[in-house]
């Protein structure tokens, strides 16, 4: 962490590589994004569905998802989602949070 912390060219190849690797069992953040990972049955029955909010819950799901009302910081996560979308000319998609989506590594019977 401390490399990370002092070394900006490391820090952002690391972020990458967080964004684009599986780790098991959860999908990489860009297959979620984009349309890549499909949930399973497991996945649609704990409310996880391809989207932004997958992405949440990969990254910090164990935090923030599966709460009512959605938590401050969850909510301008996906305002700020949002606002790139429209500075970048691009529509952010359906399932943009996590609220009601179990963490990933959750049991869901």
């Amino acid at each position: 962490p401390d490399r990370i912390k002092k070394d900006g060219e490391l820090a952002f190849v690391s972020a990458l590589w967080f964004w684009m690797t599986p780790q098991s069992p959860k999908p990489s953040c860009h297959d979620a994004l984009v349309g890549n990972w499909k949930p399973t049955a497991k996945d649609l029955k704990c409310g996880r569905r391809a989207g932004f909010g997958v992405t949440i819950n990969i990254v910090n799901g164990g935090v923030e998802c599966n709460h009512k009302p959605m938590k401050s910081k969850t909510f301008h996560r996906v305002e700020t989602y949002k606002l790139f979308c429209k500075n970048l000319g691009t529509t952010p998609g359906a399932n943009l949070n996590c609220e009601t989506q179990q963490q990933i590594a959750a049991f869901c019977g």
